[in-house]
């Protein structure tokens, strides 16, 4: 299970049995030692496993660092100069280094559901499930391994895959914003029947909402992970492994391929985006973007016309102020 907001920084990893695979080179072995923590390479003390990447200065980070056993994916110079270092040799420092202490972390998570939580009898809630305090679940379906932090709400009707994880203050399921004017243009609520299904391993942030489809489901697909104070309107459909990043406003019916970093404050309702795309932060997406691209501004244009309008623009500013 991957917990990727982890609940402290204590770890208990009393030997190298965790670190012996066929992947991974071990050097100075008989330096290892009982590892209690996890911290930055520059905060570390005795007891913390860390990391470092390919930097300009990773020997002198690795030599100057109190910890004594280092994720690295190479060994900088002669190893005897870290004679007092255990060195753990990958080749990506940082996945490796999160996949061990996702492991390690799981061990901590505490399956239960608090008194205070309200869940609709109808519910059906999987083994392994934490739900925090004053949570409400309505007539939902949650999976195995989900972890409900305090303070949300699920509405009837979300179809909760397997270790996902809900951060505090979330609201999934609640009506979408839809609306037909009337002979009069008065405003008749159109009806929102729809549900919410959401794929295996998705994180959902603080404060987060995803609103249920209108007839058809507003679906997020597995592994998307979502940051806070995002808006997911009614009938959205996302794909796999995308990044939603927080402040997003997505309008209703829009459809996001795979494998996505989204940043814009907003996407109009309607539009498509294909896989792969990187959208830069604020832009206003008003159409649909082709796959394998990226994109930046209001309107979100790709990144090339974005350079040589930027560009053109400043000539031309530079050359009124002459």
């Amino acid at each position: 299970m991957e917990i990727s907001k982890p609940m402290n920084n204590g770890i208990d990893m009393p030997s190298l049995k965790l670190f012996v695979r066929p992947d991974t080179k071990i050097v100075q072995p008989e330096m290892f030692v009982p590892i209690r923590n996890v911290k930055p390479i520059t905060d570390a003390d005795g007891q913390s496993l860390v990391f470092v990447t390919e930097t300009t200065d990773k020997e002198n980070l690795i030599r100057g660092t109190k910890a004594r056993v280092v994720i690295c994916g190479s060994v900088p110079g002669d190893a005897s100069v870290y004679r007092d270092k255990c060195l753990i040799v990958v080749d990506d420092p940082k996945l490796y280094f999160a996949r061990l202490v996702n492991t390690l972390l799981e061990q901590q998570i505490e399956y239960s559901i608090h008194p205070t939580a309200v869940i609709h009898p109808e519910a059906r809630i999987a083994p392994n499930v934490r739900v925090g305090a004053h949570t409400y679940i309505g007539k939902s379906d949650i999976g195995e391994g989900c972890v409900i932090h305090a303070n949300v709400s699920i509405y009837d009707d979300v179809k909760m895959g397997r270790n996902v994880i809900v951060d505090s203050g979330a609201v999934i399921g609640a009506a979408g914003f839809g609306f037909v004017r009337d002979e009069n243009l008065v405003p008749i609520p159109f009806p929102q029947l729809g549900g919410v299904v959401i794929g295996d391993y998705v994180e959902i942030g603080a404060n987060t909402c995803i609103d249920r489809g209108a007839l058809a489901d507003t679906v997020i697909g597995e592994h998307t992970k979502i940051d806070n104070l995002v808006q997911i309107s009614h009938n959205d459909k996302i794909g796999k492994n995308n990044y939603i990043i927080g402040h997003c406003n997505i309008a209703g019916s829009v459809t996001i391929g795979d494998n996505c970093w989204i940043a814009a404050e907003r996407i109009l309702n309607k539009t498509s985006v294909g896989d792969s795309v990187s959208v830069g932060f604020g832009a206003q997406v008003l159409s649909h973007l082709k796959a394998d691209s990226t994109y930046l501004g209001t309107p979100a244009m790709d990144i090339k016309k974005y350079v040589r309008m930027q560009y053109n623009l400043k000539k031309g500013i530079d050359k009124d102020a002459e």
